[in-house]
């Protein structure tokens, strides 16, 4: 049985809006940050901080620039739902994708995860969630977990960030195939 974590989006798809980023990389604590523009402010989703894709070329700026490129796209397209991961046998790597539904399949990639994690303690780690009471969904086990979207950046407090110029004056960069964002080298003291 699925575990759903999160509670809702916080931000419309009016078309009146439909031209503004509302997924993009930015600046939060010195650090490049997956940001949300909520009707609140901006919300923190992932801070990239791991080298462990680096001697790929996949520093953590450039993943925070393609990452928040392909939240903004399944944004725009209305399939960023929900968040889950899964084992891609073609590639033979964990990854983080945006599911429709608890229990349902991925519908797009965005992006690999460390050789060797646990892929569901990684994406709550990586969202910054941790269990924090006995009736706090998420858990430790290795059931597979299911992130609400809407849910999680509504109840994330909000932060002093600065989006990059050239993540908000760009169009959101189309979703790449699996092996396009696998690691060449790991690295075995980073999480993701």
């Amino acid at each position: 049985m699925p575990v759903v974590v999160g509670a809702a989006l916080g931000v419309s798809h009016s078309p009146a809006q439909a031209s503004e980023p509302r997924f993009s990389c930015g600046q939060s604590q010195n650090t490049p940050t997956t940001l949300a523009k909520t009707k609140q402010g901006f919300v923190a989703v992932i801070r990239w901080t791991s080298e462990h894709f680096a001697d790929s070329g996949w520093t953590p700026e450039a993943r925070c620039q393609k990452v928040s490129g392909l939240f903004e796209q399944y944004y725009r397209d209305g399939s960023l739902n929900y968040l889950t991961t899964k084992w891609d046998s073609k590639t033979r790597q964990n990854i983080v994708c945006v599911a429709p539904a608890p229990k349902k399949g991925c519908t797009g990639v965005l992006f690999t995860l460390k050789p060797g994690s646990n892929p569901g303690r990684t994406l709550q780690r990586l969202m910054d969630l941790r269990v924090r009471a006995s009736n706090d969904p998420l858990n430790e086990t290795n059931r597979r977990v299911y992130i609400k979207m809407d849910e999680f950046l509504n109840s994330r407090p909000t932060i002093d960030a600065t989006p990059t110029a050239s993540s908000n004056n760009r169009k959101p960069s189309q979703p790449q195939p699996v092996e396009n964002l696998a690691p060449s080298q790991p690295k075995p003291d980073d999480i993701w």
